[in-house]
């Protein structure tokens, strides 16, 4: 669906016509069911997330700029709730046990140990100091196609660009931070 059809929709939605509300979710829900998949690897649970991210638009609906695009505001509330609920997963997965009142956490054998732990949240530091000195707009589209893992078509299309330049943006934005992450490193 067009982004300006997609805006036109968001704008009746926001004046209170609940139609085009129904509109939205039926066009957009497919779409942020396969981001939040990517998330989860769950079916179920990147249902739930779709779900979850038309509550939170329907209550905070007052909030959204028109003059913006509705498919970035839509998907920021989306990434932040799969965020939210990833964080909420910890490395502990919930087993059952021959007593059906007993529940028992342990680790699974492919969680990274706390030496590995050190080493990511290291990285994840020097790569968030790093993204901080790209442009706000390199910084969005790295963030999006690389680390959520969104296709290059499909991350265009939710941040209203054109290939192109979605994709001549990122080939600089990953040169930059190879770039950072390399002199820091050399430094370190």
């Amino acid at each position: 669906m067009e982004h300006e059809h997609i805006n036109t929709l968001a704008n009746e939605f926001q004046n209170g016509d609940l139609g085009s509300f129904k509109k939205l979710v039926d066009s957009m829900s497919r779409s942020l069911i396969a981001v939040a998949y990517r998330y989860t690897r769950d079916w179920d649970n990147a249902q739930d997330l779709c779900q979850e991210t038309w509550v939170r638009v329907y209550e905070k609906i007052g909030q959204y700029d028109p003059s913006r695009p509705f498919t970035t505001w839509l998907y920021t509330i989306h990434r932040n709730g799969c965020l939210t609920h990833l964080r909420k997963e910890a490395s502990w997965k919930k087993i059952n046990t021959d007593d059906p009142g007993e529940n028992r956490f342990q680790v699974t054998d492919d969680d990274p140990g706390p030496s590995e732990l050190l080493e990511q949240k290291e990285f994840g530091a020097r790569l968030r100091g790093a993204m901080r000195k790209l442009t706000r707009k390199q910084r969005l589209i790295f963030a999006v196609v690389d680390l959520e893992q969104t296709d290059q078509d499909e991350a265009a299309l939710k941040l209203g660009m054109k290939h192109t330049t979605l994709r001549t943006t990122l080939h600089f934005a990953r040169k930059r931070l190879a770039k950072i992450l390399r002199t820091t490193e050399e430094r370190s």
